[in-house]
């Protein structure tokens, strides 16, 4: 049998983190109210906890077991999306502070950049914890 990375589960820890970390600090959390996307970020937190619980639940089992850790690699993947959607949010925090917009404005460059459908997409990624929770 073919070994997965053994690294997995903890890189989708530390992007987990590193994701609720950033989009949760305190300037930024204020500039997501502002803009009106708490219910957005909201749910990418529930997803991103509930890919820590998977992770805490396949406790080093996904190195032996080919199709979890192929679904944990999808998930850090994924991780990855979120992680560069939230940098990406953060810059747009940064560009708004600094031109003085208002929140609309950024609002449509969210959407009309696609970064919206990153958002979703982001908030979406719980469609592999049906197949990863089958693996444990």
């Amino acid at each position: 049998m073919e070994v997965g990375d053994p690294h997995v589960e903890a890189a989708v820890l530390w992007l987990a983190q590193t994701i609720l970390e950033v989009l949760f600090a305190g300037k930024m959390e204020a500039w997501i109210r502002q803009v009106g996307l708490t219910d957005d970020t909201g749910r990418l937190k529930s997803e991103i906890e509930r890919a820590e619980a998977v992770v805490a639940a396949v406790k080093g089992r996904a190195a032996e077991n080919r199709p979890l850790a192929r679904s944990l690699g999808r998930l850090k993947e994924l991780l990855y999306d979120a992680d560069d959607m939230v940098d990406e949010l953060d810059y747009y925090r940064l560009q708004h502070q600094v031109q003085g917009g208002r929140c609309m404005d950024v609002l449509c460059i969210l959407y009309d950049d696609s970064k919206g459908k990153l958002l979703a997409d982001a908030i979406n990624f719980h469609m592999l914890f049906p197949f990863c929770l089958a693996q444990v």
